[in-house]
């Protein structure tokens, strides 16, 4: 894996040139909480969507640590996207997944979320897979995802961000949204289902340049976080970006979004 950008150039200090793999949570059945509770986003739910979410997460939770070794990804043909998001979260795309004929299937994810924490006590970064990332299909957009699926919390797209050739991170676009390199990244909508908690107390969390956001309602792509605000794309200067091959300054961050808050109950973990 080559050099990354990183959104907060922060993150990439202290960490050891060796990567522990770690897998994450072990399965259980999401079914198993009450009404989703940990789970699910606030949201107008019929029970039938309801136990379509849980049975996602729980599918999820079992498929995805099959996929939890860094080692073996670049042979199951997904690559990294090339730039650390607040938090750690870094992202791995199977572009080639994107077209095929599963949608939402845990068992074939078009991206997959790992996080580098630092362990103090062995002194080395520690990978963990923490999320999938699903795709739809290359002809749709935000404004034409199929009806039987639009309802699903957490569809978004990253126009405020570029994407070369490739397929890996192009700096920011112009306050115009143009690219210098490549083109922005606003098709096809994705979205997120964790394997773990996180601090927005359901598991369809979206990663952004401010890092985790939880309002899964808004596309953060297209006119900033609806849950902290902040468009690179449309406000301050994001063409900034330097050479992303050789990681950015502080000064060269687009502006951060503040961190998620996290919810007032504990987190109910399933695994």
């Amino acid at each position: 894996m080559g050099p990354r950008a990183v959104w907060r150039s922060g993150l990439a200090r202290g960490f050891a040139v060796g990567v522990v793999a770690m897998v994450s949570v072990a399965p259980h059945a999401a079914f198993g909480q009450e009404h989703g509770e940990g789970l699910l986003p606030p949201g107008d739910w019929t029970e039938e969507q309801e136990q379509f979410l849980l049975d996602l997460i729980a599918r999820t939770e079992e498929a995805l640590p099959a996929f939890g070794d860094p080692a073996r990804l670049e042979a199951l043909g997904f690559i990294d996207f090339g730039i650390t998001a607040p938090g750690g979260y870094d992202h791995f795309i199977n572009w080639a997944w994107i077209d095929d004929e599963h949608i939402l299937d845990p068992e074939h994810p078009e991206s997959l979320v790992f996080q580098r924490t630092w362990n103090e006590v062995t002194q080395q970064s520690e990978y963990r897979l923490v999320s999938a990332m699903f795709f739809l299909p290359s002809q749709f957009d935000m404004s034409n995802i199929p009806e039987d699926l639009a309802w699903v919390p957490g569809w978004h797209n990253h126009a405020n961000v570029c994407v070369n050739d490739q397929g890996t991170f192009a700096g920011f676009p112009s306050l115009g949204g143009q690219c210098a390199v490549g083109r922005p990244f606003d098709k096809p909508p994705m979205m997120h289902v964790w394997i773990v908690d996180n601090e927005c107390g359901h598991r369809f969390g979206g990663i952004d340049v401010g890092g985790l956001h939880c309002d899964v309602h808004g596309d953060p792509g297209h006119g900033g976080d609806p849950g902290h605000g902040g468009d690179p794309g449309h406000g301050g200067d994001p063409g900034h970006g330097g050479d992303p091959g050789h990681g950015m300054t502080d000064g060269d961050m687009p502006p951060t979004a503040p961190a998620a808050q996290p919810v007032s109950q504990s987190p109910s973990f399933t695994g």
